[in-house]
C-alpha cells in the first residue's frame, strides 16, 4: 500500500478510524522506545557476561570476585558479588567444619536474593510488550467491525452496493487492521527475543552465583587446613 493510498484513506477517515489508528500509534512509540532500550540494555549485560568470563580466568577466590567486581560495579555479576560480599562480611570470622555448610547456605541466599531482584530489572518493560502484543490486534478488529458496520450502513441508506459506496468503510475497516498489526507484530517479536534473553541471562546469573559459593567454601576450607598445620 502507497503512502498516497494511507494518506487518503484517513483524509476521508471518519471519528472511529482517527481513534483506532492514534491510539496504535500512541502506542507504537511505546513499543518502539522500550525496543531500543531493552535492545542496547542487553547488549552491554552481554557485553559485560564476556567481560567477567575472560576476566576470572581458572578457579577464581572470592578476592578475585570483589576485585572484578570493584571495577565493573553496575553489572549484573558485579551486583551479585557486592550481594554476597556483604553477606561474607557479617559472617563470624571463626570457621569450623560444622559450620561450612551453613556459611555456604547464607551467602547461595543473597545471591538467590540478588538474581532475583536481576531478573525484575531484565523483566522491566515486557508487562508493555505483552500487553500490546493481546491488546493491537483486538484493538484493531474493534476498528474492522466499526468500518464494517459503516460499509453496510451505507449500503442501507442509499439502496446499492456499489463498490464506491462500500470501498470507504472497507478501507478504514482495513486500516483499523493494518495499524494494529503495525503494533502487534514488533512487540510481540521483541518480547519474545527478550525473554529469551532473560532466560539465558538468567541462568548463566545461576551458574555464576554457584561458582561464588564454590569459592567461598574453598576459602573457608584452606583456612581450616591452615589451621589444622599450625595447630
Amino acid at each position: 500500500m502507497h503512502d498516497s493510498a494511507l494518506l487518503s484513506i484517513l483524509s476521508h477517515a471518519g471519528t472511529s478510524t482517527w481513534v483506532t489508528v492514534g491510539t496504535m500509534f500512541l502506542l507504537s512509540i511505546g513499543v518502539w522506545a522500550l525496543l531500543i532500550q531493552k535492545w542496547f540494555g542487553n547488549r552491554r549485560k552481554k557485553k559485560s557476561f564476556s567481560n567477567w568470563e575472560v576476566a576470572l580466568g581458572v578457579n577464581p577466590g572470592v578476592q578475585d570476585m570483589a576485585r572484578i567486581a570493584g571495577g565493573m560495579p553496575d553489572t549484573p555479576m558485579g551486583r551479585v558479588v557486592q550481594s554476597a560480599l556483604h553477606e561474607i562480611e557479617g559472617l563470624s570470622k571463626l570457621v569450623t567444619y560444622e559450620s561450612l555448610d551453613s556459611r555456604g547456605q547464607l551467602v547461595q541466599e543473597s545471591i538467590d536474593r540478588a538474581v532475583d531482584v536481576e531478573k525484575d530489572r531484565n523483566e522491566r518493560g515486557l508487562t508493555y510488550l505483552a500487553f500490546c502484543t493481546a491488546t493491537g490486534p483486538l484493538i484493531g478488529l474493534l476498528g474492522t467491525v466499526w468500518g464494517i458496520m459503516d460499509a453496510f450502513f451505507e449500503i442501507g441508506k442509499t439502496g446499492s452496493a456499489n463498490i464506491t459506496v462500500v470501498a470507504p468503510g472497507i478501507s478504514e475497516a482495513l486500516m483499523a487492521v493494518f495499524s494494529g498489526l503495525l503494533v502487534a507484530i514488533p512487540a510481540s517479536l521483541g518480547y519474545n527475543a527478550f525473554a529469551g534473553f532473560n532466560r539465558r541471562a538468567e541462568s548463566a546469573l545461576y551458574t555464576f552465583g554457584s561458582e561464588v559459593v564454590s569459592s567461598f567454601k574453598r576459602g573457608d576450607l584452606l583456612a581450616l587446613e591452615r589451621a589444622a598445620q599450625q595447630g
